[in-house]
C-alpha cells in the first residue's frame, strides 16, 4: 500500500516560531541561574511531594514478577468462573497484586518482629559495656600521651588545644546544647515520620500500578509512536525492553543473592554459637545489596557488636565472614547477577564509586544495574554502526575480526535502516493514515467487495 506524501516543513515559515521558542528558553535558563536557590527548593519541594510516588514505583517494578507469577496461577484456578462470568477476567490481576504487596509487608513486618528483640538487647548490652571499654580507651591515650614519641607529641598538642576550647574549660551553655539536641531529635523525627508516610502510601501506589501495569505500558508506547518516525519509536522501544531486562534481572539477581547470603549468615552464625544471630543474619544480608561496600558495611557493626559480648566468637565470625563472602564474589554472585547485567568487574567498582559519590547509600545499590544499562546500550550503538559501516563499505570485515576483535555477525536493531517498510508498526500506521485521510461518505473502489 503506498504511503500518501505530506507536505514538507518550509524553515522560512517556521523561524519566527524557532526565534520566540529560542529567546523563551535562553530567558527562563538565565532566571533559573540567578534565582538557583529558590529554582533548588522548588524542585525539593516536588521532589518531596512525590516521594511516595517513587517509593511505589520502586515497590511496584520490584513485585511485578511475583504479582505476575500470581496472576497465572490465579487464572489457571479461577479458569472455569472466568468463562461463566467475564466480567471477573480483572479479578486475577487485582487478588495477585493484592497479595504480592500484602506477603511483601508480612515479610517485612515478620522481619523487623523477629530482629527487635535482638535490637534492644544488643543496644541494652552496648550501654552497659561502652563505659568499661571507654575507661580502657582512656588507660591507652593516658598512656600514649606520657610516652616520648610522635604519637604522644600530637595528643599532647590535641588536648592542649581541646583545653582552651569553652567545651575543656567547662563554659558550656548547657540550655543551648538542649537545643541543639532536641532541634536534632525533632529533625530526625520528622524525617522518620515523612518516611513511612512515603513507604505507606507507596505501598497503596504500588497496589494501582500492578493492576494497571498494561494499561500503563500501552500509554508509553502510544506516545512513543505518536512523537517519533516509527523507525525510530520501533528501535527506542526495542532499547527500553532491553535495558528493563538488563536492570531487572540484575535487581532480582542481587536481591535473590542477598536473600541465600542472609541465610547462609544465619546458618553459620548459629553454628559457631555468636549471639544475635537473626540480627546479624538481616544486616548482612541487607548490606550485601551494596555491591563491593556492603559487605564492610555490613560486617563491622556486628564484629563489633559480638567483641562486646565475646571476643573469641568476634574472630571465628571475622573468619567466617570473609570466607562468606569469598564465596559470594567468586562462586554465587557470577552464576545469578554477573550473567545478568553483563558487566565487567572493573565498570562494577566504578558504577559503585560513581553512584555512591552523586546519591550515597541509593547510588550505591542501583549505581550497578543503571550503568549496566548505560554500557549495554552503548556497546549495542558502537557494534551496530560498525557493522553499518562494513555494510556500506567503509571498514572492511577483516579489520573488524582482526584488528577490532568483533566476530560473526551482529544483530540489525532497525535504527540505521534506510527501508522502513521493515517496521513492524509502519503498515497498521499508514493504514490508519489513509482511513483518516479517506473522505466519508465515498467508498473506496479498491476495496473487495
Amino acid at each position: 500500500m503506498k504511503r500518501q506524501d505530506h507536505e514538507p516543513i518550509v524553515l522560512s515559515k517556521t523561524w519566527l516560531i524557532t526565534l520566540f521558542l529560542g529567546l523563551a528558553g535562553c530567558i527562563t535558563l538565565t532566571f533559573a541561574f540567578i534565582y538557583l536557590d529558590d529554582v533548588a527548593k522548588f524542585f525539593q519541594r516536588i521532589t518531596s511531594a512525590l516521594s511516595p510516588v517513587f517509593a511505589g514505583f520502586v515497590f511496584a517494578y520490584l513485585l511485578t514478577p511475583a504479582a505476575s507469577m500470581l496472576e497465572r496461577r490465579l487464572q489457571k484456578i479461577l479458569k472455569k468462573t472466568i468463562q461463566k462470568h467475564p466480567k471477573l477476567s480483572i479479578l486475577p490481576r487485582g487478588i495477585s497484586s493484592f497479595l504480592a504487596v500484602l506477603l511483601f509487608i508480612g515479610t517485612i513486618a515478620l522481619l523487623m518482629i523477629v530482629i527487635f528483640s535482638q535490637v534492644v538487647s544488643g543496644l541494652s548490652t552496648a550501654i552497659d559495656q561502652i563505659p568499661h571499654y571507654f575507661d580502657i580507651v582512656m588507660d591507652n591515650i593516658e598512656k600514649l600521651i606520657h610516652a616520648d614519641n610522635m604519637v604522644a607529641e600530637y595528643l599532647r598538642d590535641l588536648k592542649d588545644r581541646f583545653s582552651e576550647t569553652k567545651l575543656g574549660m567547662g563554659n558550656v551553655d548547657t540550655v543551648d546544647v538542649t537545643k541543639k539536641i532536641l532541634s536534632v531529635v525533632a529533625s530526625g523525627a520528622t524525617s522518620t515520620l515523612g518516611f513511612l508516610y512515603a513507604v505507606i502510601v507507596g505501598f497503596v501506589i504500588a497496589v494501582y500500578l500492578l493492576m494497571s501495569r498494561t494499561r500503563f505500558v500501552r500509554q508509553w508506547r502510544q506516545i512513543l509512536y505518536a512523537v517519533f518516525k516509527p523507525k525510530t519509536a520501533d528501535w527506542i522501544n526495542k532499547q527500553m525492553i532491553a535495558a528493563n531486562h538488563t536492570f531487572g534481572t540484575a535487581a532480582i539477581g542481587k536481591l535473590i543473592d542477598s536473600l541465600i547470603i542472609g541465610m547462609l549468615c544465619f546458618i553459620g552464625v548459629t553454628i559457631i554459637g555468636t549471639p544475635y544471630t537473626a540480627l546479624i543474619a538481616v544486616i548482612v544480608g541487607i548490606t550485601n545489596v551494596i555491591p563491593y561496600f556492603g559487605p564492610v558495611i555490613g560486617a563491622i557493626p556486628c564484629f563489633l557488636l559480638i567483641l562486646m559480648e565475646n571476643p573469641l566468637q568476634a574472630l571465628y565470625f571475622l573468619i567466617f565472614i570473609i570466607a562468606l563472602q569469598q564465596f559470594d564474589a567468586n562462586i554465587l554472585a557470577p552464576k545469578i547477577v554477573g550473567q545478568s547485567i553483563g558487566l565487567p568487574a572493573f565498570w562494577e567498582l566504578f558504577a559503585c564509586l560513581l553512584g555512591g559519590g552523586l546519591f550515597g547509600i541509593i547510588g550505591l545499590i542501583i549505581g550497578v544495574p543503571m550503568f549496566a544499562v548505560l554500557y549495554t546500550l552503548i556497546r549495542q550503538f558502537v557494534m551496530e554502526r560498525l557493522d553499518e559501516r562494513a555494510k556500506n563499505g567503509e571498514l572492511a570485515s577483516e579489520f573488524l575480526w582482526d584488528t577490532l576483535d568483533i566476530s560473526g555477525y551482529i544483530e540489525d536493531s532497525g535504527l540505521f535502516h534506510d527501508d522502513e517498510s521493515e517496521s513492524p508498526y509502519l503498515q497498521h500506521l499508514i493504514l490508519l493514515e489513509d482511513i483518516a485521510q479517506k473522505p466519508s461518505g465515498k467508498k473506496d473502489t479498491d476495496m473487495p467487495k
